[in-house]
């Protein structure tokens, strides 16, 4: 991996982290960022589940992503929630070692999110997005480009089933557990009970 101002500074810091520890790992995924999103996106959404960054002296999420490991906070929703998503829909892809079997890229799988919740998204269509996504391994813009048309918001006229509201339920749920994890004071036990209505609704979709 290329060397670079932010993974020097991360090398510095393992350097001061005990080796073993959650925090070490964590750091030692970040650099190993470029090849296995996963790893690092795995390793986030335990640290934001369990509030670990506040053991280690940060106020939020985004704080600890932003001065220690040196990714933007918003990349680190989109790595928490793809890995979150592979991990209710995709558990297989888990297993992918990143080289032999490469392991679909972080936009890839966002987009693909957002289709799965999106409620004007047919589940067949649905289907052949996937196999854009991880059978062909489409790059991100083509997948874009095929998947606008069924990105837009669904009218309110619309008729909605049960499962594809709560997709959008899901959606919702993810946003509100991400912003209770990020603000300082919120109690642990909150943002633990918003995270695991995340995966109730999650099963409920289906």
């Amino acid at each position: 991996m290329t060397e670079t101002k932010a993974t020097r500074a991360i090398a510095e810091r393992l350097r001061a982290v005990e080796p073993g520890t959650p925090r070490h790992e964590v750091l030692s995924a970040a650099r190993k960022f470029k090849t296995s999103w996963v790893e690092l996106g795995g390793k986030l959404w335990e640290v934001r589940k369990k509030e670990m960054y506040r053991d280690w002296g940060f106020d939020s999420f985004d704080l600890y992503c932003r001065d220690e490991i040196r990714i933007k906070p918003a990349t680190a929703q989109k790595l928490t929630m793809s890995y979150g998503f592979l991990k209710s829909e995709e558990p297989q892809l888990l297993k992918r070692d990143g080289v032999v079997e490469p392991l679909p890229a972080p936009e890839t799988v966002d987009l693909l999110r957002r289709a799965r919740e999106k409620a004007k998204l047919p589940d067949e269509q649905y289907r052949r997005f996937r196999e854009m996504a991880f059978d062909d391994e489409a790059p991100p813009s083509e997948l874009r480009r095929e998947m606008k048309p069924f990105l837009s918001v669904v009218s309110p006229s619309e008729p909605r089933t049960s499962k594809q509201m709560f997709r959008k339920l899901v959606a919702q749920a993810q946003r509100l557990a991400d912003t209770l994890a990020s603000v300082a004071g919120v109690p642990r036990v909150i943002v633990e009970r918003a995270l695991a209505l995340v995966d109730d609704l999650r099963t409920l979709a289906g």
